[in-house]
């Protein structure tokens, strides 16, 4: 499908609602907000300030809405008070999401909101994101999701529109081992924006690991230098972590991959997903359930749904037949709540 053709299933679906925007000012909930500012009968954007967001981003979020002429809330409450949130255990996410959906929740019913929506998109659930369960449990709408819109969909739309977003919107507690405080909020902060500073890079990960530093960035050879490593070190160590390392691989995302390969002549790609899936709610117009599996056909193709997260694309020419299934699959399978 044309992404011009995806970009107005997302204008249908806001089109002539009241739409409150999760909007981090990230290049998602961006185009979401372009998308709304122009199709939608009213439109609000809100940034919940968890307090463990970088503050440039808060800052960003208010200019990108500004640009794009769209009302922006931001709401500041501390998500540190909230004992799940701060425990920082696999379904942090979740807890931090349902927590912000509560809040949307109570605007949207307070000023007769329609419809609260996210910037999800398809590419997203290649990734491991607890969260995406709490859009379930609040009924959050995910239009990019629901168009088929990959990330490189946003990217290039964003790109030809001229339109500005931030780069990196992920809160620090990603980068946290074990209970999330708030000296270790600042310490990570600080040594991001530090590198920052000295590099030049927009891309910057400092993960505590028990006050062990690791540092990602997107280009290692911007802080692969003696001197600048040694000075890094130093404002390291004298903010409070007790030793630094630099992880020369880079940062980097770990996504499903289709993998190809030949079975008695045929070519079959297969993926596994990075966590279990809901066969109940996945494809529920499709009957044909056999044991742990959804078997469907899609443009002559089959397919096999596993509930351990494990997609197989038989009965196909090609990787770029095999990929576009595999988009019609992702947007409606449903992650296993636990």
């Amino acid at each position: 499908m044309e992404l011009q053709a995806k970009i107005k299933q997302v204008e249908n679906i806001l089109k002539d609602k009241k739409v409150i925007i999760a909007f981090s000012g990230g290049s998602d909930s961006t185009l979401i907000a372009k998308i709304a500012s122009k199709t939608s009968r009213e439109a609000i954007a809100v940034t919940v300030d968890t307090g463990t967001l970088p503050a440039d981003v808060v800052r960003n979020a208010k200019h990108i809405a500004s640009k794009l002429g769209i009302p922006h809330k931001i709401i500041k409450e501390n998500f540190l008070e909230h004992e799940k949130f701060k425990k920082n255990t696999t379904q942090r996410c979740f807890h931090c999401k349902d927590r912000m959906y509560a809040i949307l929740e109570s605007i949207a019913e307070k000023k007769g909101f329609d419809i609260i929506v996210d910037g999800t998109n398809i590419t997203d659930m290649l990734e491991d994101r607890p969260g995406i369960i709490a859009n379930y449990k609040r009924k959050i709408r995910s239009p990019l999701l629901e168009a088929k819109i990959t990330k490189e969909d946003v990217i290039e739309y964003l790109k030809k529109e001229n339109i500005n977003y931030t780069p990196n919107t992920t809160c620090l507690a990603t980068r946290i081992k074990g209970p999330i405080t708030t000296k270790k909020l600042d310490m990570i902060s600080y040594a991001e924006n530090l590198i920052k500073d000295l590099t030049g890079l927009e891309l910057v990960r400092v993960r505590d690991f028990d006050g062990i530093a690791v540092i990602q960035v997107d280009d290692t050879s911007k802080i692969l230098d003696m001197q600048l490593l040694e000075y890094i070190v130093e404002k390291f160590k004298s903010a409070g972590f007790k030793s630094v390392h630099v992880d020369i691989e880079g940062y980097r995302k770990n996504k499903g991959e289709l993998i190809g390969s030949r079975e008695d002549g045929e070519i079959i790609f297969e993926l596994k997903l990075p966590y279990p899936i809901d066969l109940e709610k996945t494809y529920s117009k499709f009957k044909d359930r056999r044991g742990d599996a959804l078997r469907l056909k899609i443009d002559d193709s089959t397919v096999r749904i596993s509930g351990d997260g494990k997609i197989i694309i038989e009965e196909v020419k090609d990787r770029k037949k095999a990929e576009r299934i595999l988009l019609e699959v992702l947007s409606s399978i449903k992650r296993l709540e636990n």
